[in-house]
């Protein structure tokens, strides 16, 4: 096997390089030998370049991966010439009303919702990925983009919900006066042991909420008559006695000064009639919180923080010729359980609205055996299922390392319709596996998984973080000297690199039997915060997070941009992306 030196200062020790045991059979393995007779592919065999281009560099991820892919990309026009988002949070604004009007709502249930579309609040939350798991999110977008719902004014104290501006004041105009939780990191929640959503009487919870505040006693403000027993620190009542409690103590939302919200879209327009009152965050006049009396209409200041970072508003902005100098690839189950279905509506309402045609389809348009050639500048797959991406939640990394991946498996059958996608953004590429006479007969592509250390990940003193990355070398790699394209994928919540280590698997065949161009695929790491960087440059310190292993600078979108890519084109890759 070719194994070229990899140990520079700015990788690890500890690089592993295989190839996969691909096994090819019948047609597939014949037009493989063909492939191989000489140099294969098109074109002569040139020098690699250096310094690659916008025009052969992707971007693409999965679930969290796919908000990454989509801000990152769109923010960093002059590096990604193509964007794939693969069933993510597209669209902040949206991410902000599913939060308040599903997440965080407390209102008493008269039945547990299931389904996609039905009415959900913090006490009864969808069974996927359950409420265990949706807190840890909640906890990790606020480290993420700031707290929108409760103002912080000191800078130094911007996690704990217990040191908001409400917490101190303890009133809010939608659950009156209020008492807090003895614990300093406020009530507990989680322990959803049967991952149902909801909270049965028999559950006891054992996670701190830490990001949220809970209005205590509240209960009878919003279930007259309801018989609350604690919980954790907070008030939950059984209503109807069926084992599971139907509702409990508000959650404080002040998201910004009240108004009339005519249409429900938490923005306030005047230009629609829409009035505010000037009472502050808090809504309760006299009490002399954020905004109170200054004479206009005041969002929570870390709103804007979310909105800075979201890719909708960001080519909302721009004129249709900006717009169009990428290529936008997405796709969304019909089923999706956060609701980013909608996201996707309200991210394709925007392009057309410029002018920009969209196409839409139902199914994949590729398999193992024959890679479509998909020319659409912006094309959107809506495929029958739910959400894909959260190994705690759903069978995404078993999938991955087991299933069938040119069967019906769908994370796979998502992968392959993206690398098609990017097989069509890429012009004039190299097919096959090159001049097998060159060093190695073996005709494959290999995996690499090393780490890359991180200086803007640095916090003092310390030495740079080492990041993990896993590199899918293509055929001709080894037995050309030419450069190739690259495509970058962010896994979702929770997921690893390693998760994605059959790549080759899926790549090999289809370049071998010249269905595709050969291109370089890196799998860059999302763990940050908690469990998730959302791949931004974080909002609050996560000195400031309690019980953060390791925390870092947090600037994981810097951490990408400034150490992981260029390392990896320049130093791993040798310089060999076109």
């Amino acid at each position: 096997m070719n194994e070229p030196t990899a140990g520079a200062p700015q990788l690890a020790h500890g690089v592993v390089f295989w190839r996969w045991g691909t096994r090819l059979t019948g047609a597939c393995a014949l037009a493989v030998l063909s492939a191989c007779g000489g140099h294969g592919g098109s074109g002569p065999d040139t020098a690699p370049t250096t310094g690659g281009s916008r025009e052969f560099r992707a971007i693409t991820g999965v679930s969290m991966g796919a908000y990454g892919a989509m801000n990152i990309g769109t923010k960093h026009t002059d590096l990604f010439g193509t964007i794939a988002a693969l069933g993510g949070p597209v669209d902040m604004r949206q991410l902000l009303r599913d939060m308040v009007n599903d997440n965080l709502e407390t209102k008493s249930q008269s039945f547990i919702p299931h389904n996609v579309g039905d009415d959900f609040t913090f006490d009864h939350q969808a069974p996927y990925p359950g409420r265990d798991t949706r807190l840890s999110m909640i906890k990790d977008l606020i480290i993420a983009f700031g707290n929108p719902f409760l103002h912080h004014p000191d800078a130094s104290q911007q996690y704990l919900a217990m040191d908001s501006e409400p917490a101190r004041l303890l009133q809010d105009d939608v659950f009156g006066t209020f008492t807090l939780s003895a614990n300093s990191r406020g009530f507990l929640d989680g322990a959803d042991a049967n991952r149902d959503g909801v909270r049965q009487t028999s559950e006891t919870p054992n996670d701190a909420a830490d990001v949220l505040l809970v209005a205590g006693g509240s209960l009878p403000r919003i279930a007259s008559g309801a018989t609350g027993v604690d919980v954790g620190g907070r008030m939950l009542a059984d209503v109807n006695g069926d084992g599971i409690y139907d509702v409990g103590d508000g959650i404080v939302e002040n998201l910004s000064e009240p108004f009339t919200d005519t249409n429900g879209n938490l923005v306030f327009e005047p230009e629609l009639g829409e009035t505010f009152s000037d009472y502050g965050l808090d809504g309760v006049a006299g009490t002399g919180d954020y905004g109170e009396n200054n004479g206009g209409f005041d969002y929570d200041p870390d709103r804007a923080n979310w909105l800075a970072e979201d890719p909708l508003t960001r080519l909302d902005a721009r004129s249709a010729a900006e717009i169009g100098t990428q290529r936008i690839y997405m796709d969304v189950g019909t089923e999706d359980q956060f609701g980013f279905g909608k996201h996707y509506d309200n991210f394709i309402a925007m392009l057309q609205s410029k002018g920009l045609p969209v196409n839409s389809r139902d199914d994949f348009p590729a398999n193992c055996f024959d890679i479509a050639k998909l020319p659409q500048q912006y094309l959107l797959i809506r495929y029958a299922g739910g959400h894909v991406g959260i190994p705690e939640a759903d069978d995404s990394q078993d999938k991955l390392l087991h299933g069938d991946i040119c069967g019906t498996v769908v994370i796979w059958q998502r992968l392959l319709a993206m690398i098609s996608y990017m097989d069509s953004s890429f012009p004039n590429g190299f097919d096959g596996p090159g001049d097998l006479s060159i060093t190695d007969p073996d005709p494959r592509g290999d995996i690499m998984k090393t780490h890359v250390a991180s200086p803007a990940l640095r916090t003092g003193d310390e030495p740079a973080p080492e990041r993990p990355v896993l590199i899918y070398r293509p055929p001709a790699y080894f037995h050309t000297k030419r450069s190739f394209p690259i495509v970058y994928i962010l896994g979702g919540y929770g997921q690893a690199p390693d998760d994605f280590e059959r790549l080759g698997d899926m790549l090999d065949p289809l370049i071998l039997t010249t269905q595709m161009q050969n291109m370089f695929v890196a799998v860059l790491p999302g763990a940050g915060g908690r469990k998730g960087s959302f791949y931004v440059n974080h909002r609050v310190p996560e000195s400031q997070v309690p019980d953060l292993i390791n925390p870092t600078s947090g600037r994981y979108e810097d951490s990408i941009i400034q150490d992981l890519i260029p390392t990896i084109e320049n130093t791993i890759l040798e310089g060999r992306v076109r």
